[in-house]
């Protein structure tokens, strides 16, 4: 997952696996490597990947299909909703929208804190 990923996200921003090893100190070869699932990279690698590409490491890595979050867009809430399938069943879509509506108040409240 995380070759395919970092693949997408270097041809997406016009980079060739040289331009991208250079950004991060490491060969072009390493990156080839990333890439096919032939080595993995260490923790500070991946963070400095999520910032080049402006994603998180967990997506990344795979944990999430979504890049960022941003507030009013349109997500599957992958996170959120394994916590309810944890529990032995799927959400409703009005646990769906009502998840999708506490998400948004947190985020409003945390900018509110930040002003």
């Amino acid at each position: 997952m995380f070759g395919k990923r970092l693949q997408t996200l270097r041809e997406a921003a016009g980079l060739t696996q040289k331009e991208l090893g250079r950004m991060v100190n490491l060969s072009q070869q390493t990156i080839d490597h990333y890439e096919k699932g032939r080595s993995n990279p260490s923790i500070e690698t991946i963070n400095q990947l999520a910032n080049i590409f402006k994603v998180s490491t967990d997506y990344l890595l795979g944990r999430t299909d979504f890049q960022i979050f941003e507030p009013g867009a349109e997500y599957e809430w992958p996170e959120a909703i394994n916590v309810l399938r944890r529990a032995g069943r799927k959400p409703t879509p009005a646990e769906r929208k009502r998840i999708a509506r506490l998400m948004e108040v947190a985020i409003e409240e945390i900018q509110n804190d930040d002003q």
